[in-house]
């Protein structure tokens, strides 16, 4: 069976729904709160295992109540947990996210004392597929090295010095758009076609040895494939709620990849994941079926 190791951010979302952004000086009462596990590489895991991938998560969760509520759902998903590391001194990071429905956007508010590294990476076994965000770039920067044949996808999506310097040992990096205008110091306009080719040459002569493909929100995403630059379309869904998109994007891309597919096939797959993903609130309810996707893709793309 295919090995999956995610490693990186693990965090307990709070989905709060409003009519509109409130206004300084308001008073909001939230009567109906959903709280999911939150975190890029948590929901890669959760939606890889789902898949049907022997999933495993190194992460960091605070000895309290919503460490102990994380640990739940992830052993309900059979995901191994053996390397998840408490924190004593530090509370499980809490994301509050305020999902306007009048604008379906986001506004998210970040809770943490600090970010706990993750100390250990003796991984017992070698895995086929690797994701890891920008978080904990040092525990990355190791795994990666440890396995530098395994397939490897970075989540590129916070522009410091140490993930641009992690982007170097990532066989695929997926990068926001704002992530791809910093490093290429460029801006993108979707009235000139040839600023997304001048984006995506800048990366690949400045990384050479990677892959990248680069999400473009409601337009899709970036990508090449023998020597063309292409971009995929995104799914035109009625959008809810589009929290969890971009870790559902890289876990459908991941999947597809580890099964052999190139980097067109995973780039239209995420793009159908995202797609899916924006009918629910929250990241975790979100997660499509592996038959939704496939069915879309076949009546899409053969």
């Amino acid at each position: 069976m295919i090995k999956a190791l995610c490693m990186g951010r693990t965090a307990f979302d709070i989905n709060l729904s409003v009519p509109q952004t409130p206004v300084d000086g308001s008073t909001t009462n939230f009567w109906d709160r959903k709280g999911y596990v939150g975190g890029s590489a948590a929901v890669i895991a959760l939606c890889l295992s789902k898949w049907g991938i022997n999933t495993t998560l190194s992460t960091v969760l605070g000895n309290d109540v919503n460490g102990t509520r994380i640990r739940k759902e992830l052993d309900k998903a059979h995901i191994d947990t053996r390397y998840i590391e408490p924190s004593y001194e530090n509370d499980t990071p809490i994301a509050v996210v305020l999902n306007n429905q009048a604008t379906k956007k986001n506004t998210i508010y970040y809770i943490s004392d600090k970010y706990a590294s993750i100390k250990k990476c003796d991984i017992d076994y070698t895995p086929d597929l690797i994701c890891v965000d920008g978080y904990d770039t040092t525990a990355a920067k190791n795994i990666l090295e440890r396995f530098p044949k395994c397939i490897s996808i970075l989540d590129a999506s916070i522009a410091t010095t140490p993930v641009f310097e992690l982007v170097k040992k990532a066989k695929y990096a997926i990068c926001t758009q704002e992530f791809a205008e910093i490093v290429t110091a460029e801006k993108i306009d979707f009235l000139q076609p040839q600023t997304l080719v001048n984006v995506y040459q800048k990366l690949k002569k400045k990384y050479i040895n990677t892959e990248f493909v680069v999400t473009l929100g409601d337009r899709g995403a970036l990508y090449s494939i023998n020597n063309q630059i292409k971009v995929t379309p995104s799914l035109k869904m009625d959008v809810v709620d589009t929290h969890g998109c971009g870790p559902i994007f890289r876990a459908a891309f991941a999947h597809t990849i580890v099964l052999g597919g190139d980097i067109e096939k995973a780039t239209k797959i995420g793009c159908i994941a995202a797609g899916l993903a924006t009918r629910e609130v929250g990241a975790v309810p979100s997660i499509p079926t592996l038959e939704d996707i496939t069915n879309l893709y076949e009546q899409n793309y053969s």
